[in-house]
């Protein structure tokens, strides 16, 4: 092998180093704000009043082969308050009906798009009900943290961390007894206890999921996804509807 050959190999080398290096920098400073917002959440929320309210932070389960993870969930007479935490900078535009929403940067000249959160937390709670047996007992919450500005966002589950104390106090439409709170507690703490999966591992099944639904794939059952035309647009669907209840939605 000459000598320019061998130099263009390490080259090559170095800056694939950099480049996987760059990634794992801006993968690792992601999760870390994340981190930080559930923490501040956290906080906020406080621990466990006996009778009065019950909270478990980071709750990751499995589910009919799924995996989830809720940043929050708190328990206490106006319902089950499910809480997904966004720690995100910008300007985010977005309504309760659209698949996905935009955070905008720097004037405009950055634009990314992301998942609709309040979608992505009903998700979480049908996964509590069937976990639960629970009927109509949650609340749907999206906190956006301080570097958000939420002005352009049309969704009444959506807030910002400064308004959350306000918005978890509340009236609603449930009426928790003592006893059911602790219950509910109770069954959410053995759950989070007998699941098995970890945070590293639920990351590689997001996108192992992403990867099959690309392919069109059903994640769930194996099946072929099929795309559907809704009220919100269109979407995919498994092809083994109803007996398969996977979609994209």
């Amino acid at each position: 092998m000459s000598e320019i050959v061998r130099y263009v190999l390490i080259a090559l080398f170095v800056v694939v180093l950099f480049v996987g290096f760059l990634i794992w920098r801006r993968a690792w400073r992601r999760r870390r704000r994340g981190k930080q917002g559930e923490s501040e959440v956290a906080h906020i929320l406080g621990g466990n009043v006996k009778g009065k309210q019950y909270v478990l932070n980071n709750l990751l389960f499995e589910r009919e082969g799924q995996s989830c993870q809720i940043d929050h969930v708190l328990i206490n007479e106006g319902g089950i308050w499910v809480i997904e935490t966004k720690n995100l900078s910008g300007v985010i535009r977005g309504d309760e009906a659209s698949h996905d929403w935009e955070q905008i940067l720097r004037g405009g000249e950055l634009r990314h798009t992301f998942y609709n959160p309040v979608k992505q937390n009903s998700k979480h709670i049908i996964q509590l009900q069937k976990a639960l047996k629970a009927g109509d007992v949650f609340q749907n919450v999206v906190v956006f943290l301080h570097n958000a500005d939420i002005r352009n966002v049309s969704a009444k589950e959506v807030c910002s961390v400064s308004e959350l104390k306000t918005v978890l106090s509340r009236r609603t439409n449930v009426s928790l007894s003592s006893s059911e709170r602790k219950g509910y507690y109770q069954k959410l703490k053995k759950l989070k206890r007998g699941s098995k999966i970890s945070e590293r591992q639920h990351v590689r099944n997001i996108k192992a999921k992403k990867k099959l639904i690309k392919k069109g794939i059903c994640p769930r059952c194996g099946g072929k996804l099929l795309r559907r035309e809704g009220k919100e647009g269109s979407y995919l669907e498994c092809s083994a509807f109803p007996k398969c209840k996977f979609n994209t939605k």
